[in-house]
């Protein structure tokens, strides 16, 4: 097999778009799993801070670590158009240009489609530093609206962040959740038509713990893509499993 085989799937077949399908809404419903756990956290966070005008950095800094993992994740599993990534947003735009006879896809609703679209801008934009961040502030520098000292580099370290700054990225979480649903929820629909039938989607807990014998496809993906090394390598949820 050749290196850009490795590289795509290759959605040539009924069979292919099944296990494609499969394998986007099993990967994103693990990461919708834990976003709204750590929803539910930031809800109850609110509360504990009602009143106040601040909240900690840290505890700001440690929700925005766990939440951005899995809403990062779910933008490449949702919204990326690159043609050697697995995503939604790939599948339909692929299938559409490169038919398949007996593959057919339901219409997106006007609200899902402009979704669709949104999370693929927003993956863009969110899942890499735009320069487009640097022309802006170095426009908030002109105005005399902010600094930007070159001698000394001044690295700076909030000890707070408003209350209301802190329930802000809750709300966005919140409301990224209900979009990222109506998303996964056109993918079953998809999944439901190619692979001909209804289909349970069951949560199964194991007591075995999670061990390296799941990141072998990991590794070799590592591997194909030119990666070396331990550097960065992906964990086993992230990797979507």
């Amino acid at each position: 097999m050749g290196r850009k085989e490795e590289k795509q799937f290759p959605l040539t077949s009924k069979d292919n778009c099944a296990i494609y399908l499969n394998r986007i809404i099993s990967s994103c419903e693990l990461c919708m799993y834990r976003l709204k756990k750590y929803n539910i956290e930031g809800k109850n966070l609110l509360i504990e801070y009602t009143g106040k005008s601040l909240v900690p950095h840290e505890v700001y800094g440690e929700m925005l670590d766990k939440t951005s993992n899995v809403v990062d994740y779910l933008l490449n599993l949702l919204g990326d158009a690159q043609t050697s990534s697995i995503s939604y947003f790939k599948f339909r735009s692929y299938i559409s240009k490169h038919p398949i006879a007996d593959v057919m896809l339901n219409s997106l609703e006007d609200e899902t489609q402009e979704l669709l679209k949104e999370f693929n801008k927003m993956r863009n934009w969110q899942n890499h530093i735009p320069e487009s961040l640097l022309v802006a502030e170095m426009e908030q520098v002109e105005a005399e609206k902010m600094v930007f000292p070159m001698d000394p580099v001044d690295i700076i370290i909030y000890k707070n962040v408003t209350y209301e700054y802190f329930k802000n990225m809750i709300e966005i979480n919140l409301s990224f959740y209900d979009s990222a649903r109506k998303i996964i929820q056109a993918a079953k629909r998809d999944y439901k038509s190619v692979y001909g039938k209804s289909v349970m989607y069951n949560r199964i807990y194991v007591d075995k713990p999670l061990d390296f014998d799941k990141s072998e496809p990991t590794q070799k993906s590592a591997k194909v893509q030119g990666i070396k090394g331990n550097i960065g390598l992906k964990s086993e949820i992230e990797a979507g499993k």
